[in-house]
């Protein structure tokens, strides 16, 4: 009985050919839309691996979209559009949940989430933990917790927004069926 061997896979190679084949365009919406604070265009396109020239009017074209923010203009510095961002996480929940009672039940299990890690820290909102108050030995764990309640939060509030406006849709469309 012969032993098998493996395939010969080349992942790495893989993945390099599939970076390579990436856009400047692409390249730079990767970059750009990770910048959290003011970014300027030669910084961006440092790590998108391209010229300023080269990066310039895919940022501009991309705060015409709106899922960049230019905030200042010389040098040009740019954020990512944070609003956007959480409009296009709501509209996939308005997909992924068809009716407002679906999301209301996902909504119940996040807010008993919340009520827990509420209960761990002894606080009442994310921003009210000291993390100078946690022991030394506990603060990884802490700071993961902390991180999660942080998106628990985030996530209600997204949940919140979709539900309303799928009750806001769904209210227009049993408005509109009457005569």
């Amino acid at each position: 009985m012969s032993e098998k061997t493996p395939p010969d896979l080349d992942l790495t190679g893989e993945w390099d050919a599939t970076l390579e084949g990436r856009t400047v365009k692409d390249r730079v919406y990767e970059v750009a839309t990770a910048v959290t604070s003011p970014t300027s265009v030669t910084d961006i396109a440092e790590r998108a691996d391209c010229t300023k020239e080269g990066a310039r009017p895919h940022l501009e074209w991309f705060v015409d979209l709106g899922v960049l923010e230019k905030v200042a203009d010389n040098p040009a510095l740019f954020v990512r559009n944070e609003a956007y961002f959480e409009f296009r996480r709501v509209t996939e929940l308005t997909r992924e949940f068809e009716t407002p009672e679906e999301i209301a039940d996902r909504i119940v299990e996040y807010r008993e989430r919340e009520r827990d890690l509420a209960a761990s820290f002894e606080a009442s909102s994310p921003g009210a933990v000291v993390l100078s108050d946690v022991d030394s030995e506990d603060l990884d764990e802490a700071y993961d917790r902390l991180s999660e309640w942080r998106a628990v939060t985030r996530r209600l509030r997204e949940l919140h927004e979709a539900k309303l406006r799928l009750e806001s849709d769904s209210g227009s469309t049993s408005a509109s069926s009457f005569p």
